[in-house]
């Protein structure tokens, strides 16, 4: 076992160590029930019409909307594209500062690349959507050929050799893990049901660029005509955890809600476990001054005690970083 200095652990604090780390194994590693999807995906993503010109260019196509978020998922250093397609004449409805209100027939897409691969040009690896049918949330992922002209609906997952370079120009080598169709209700899970995570509506009230102009994005949205007219005055804004300027504590808790949360909450798919890492849970009850040795252990150590559970190969550097230097400031 190691302590977060990297020294061997001993003793009664190693022990209590491993204690927990079985505990969290237990209820993290139980098997969910599988949430089905109510509709059948298309084997091709062209087939949805996201992308207008060349596929490989992601050129959203007219009626496609692309958004932005203000803190995002850590997925092995990829980059990501997120989209949004709303029916005709329907729009999303603002409730309060979490998720909206999506009309049946909303798509959201997340295209998962790489800038700099070893081939000297952008490499996609895979795109997920999010599909909303029926009142219910349905999940499907596809992996984009070596031709780079198409993705192709998958159901086991697969494996895929990434060899790119990170935004601090260092060269890097992962086994970039595409995920099983199955495992979207790891994290999207919601009690029975599958939700998006990124769309809040406190995670899309941020500033950006349109047109050379920087505008506020639930603005633009009501602007496109695919959110309802509100005031937004009263919404929130979670903090970017890459913005060094800002207060350590805010951005920490805002990587947690981002990278932890959606399983570690009331209905997600670790309640069993002794942390909330929600980010408006009160401090003295998201469990994390009791736990916060093991948080960092095991955001930074590989294998089966690592967290997050899935969705990545290689730890996030930067964010263990912030992660330790919060937690070195908790009281113990």
């Amino acid at each position: 076992m190691l302590r977060t200095d990297g020294e061997p652990r001993t003793g009664l604090v190693g022990l209590r160590w491993l204690l927990l780390g079985a505990v969290w194994l237990a209820a993290c590693n139980s098997a969910p029930r599988t949430i089905e999807n109510n509709v059948s995906f298309k084997g091709k993503l062209s087939e949805y019409a996201l992308f207008k010109g060349n596929m490989p260019e992601l050129l959203p196509a007219d009626g496609v909307v692309p958004i932005q978020i203000g803190s995002s998922l850590f997925t092995d250093y990829a980059e990501k594209q997120r989209l949004l397609k709303i029916p005709d004449g329907q729009k999303m409805v603002i409730q309060g500062d979490g998720l909206p209100s999506f009309p049946d027939g909303t798509l959201l897409a997340k295209t998962f690349y790489y800038s700099k691969s070893g081939k000297g040009t952008r490499l996609i690896v895979e795109t997920r959507l999010l599909l909303y049918s029926g009142g219910k949330w349905n999940a499907a992922t596809y992996r984009w050929n070596e031709a780079q002209t198409d993705a192709e609906l998958l159901v086991e997952g697969a494996t895929v050799p990434v060899y790119f370079e990170d935004r601090y120009g260092k060269y890097r080598h992962l086994e970039y893990k595409i995920p099983a169709q199955n495992d979207c209700g790891t994290c999207h899970r919601s009690g029975n049901e599958l939700v998006p995570l990124g769309p809040q509506m406190r995670n899309l009230n941020i500033a950006i660029n349109v047109g050379g102009e920087n505008v506020n994005q639930l603005a633009y949205l009501m602007q496109r005509g695919v959110l309802a007219q509100a005031d937004i005055t009263g919404i929130a804004s979670l903090p970017d955890y890459k913005d060094s300027s800002l207060a350590l504590a805010p951005r920490a808790r805002a990587y947690l809600e981002m990278n932890c949360a959606h399983c570690h909450r009331e209905a997600g798919s670790a309640a069993g476990t002794s942390l909330d890492l929600s980010f408006n849970t009160p401090f003295e009850k998201t469990g994390m001054g009791y736990n916060k040795e093991n948080m960092v252990i095991r955001m930074s150590t590989m294998g089966e005690y690592h967290m997050p559970k899935i969705g990545t190969t290689t730890p996030d550097e930067e964010g263990v970083r912030l992660i330790r230097d919060y937690i070195k400031g908790l009281a113990d």
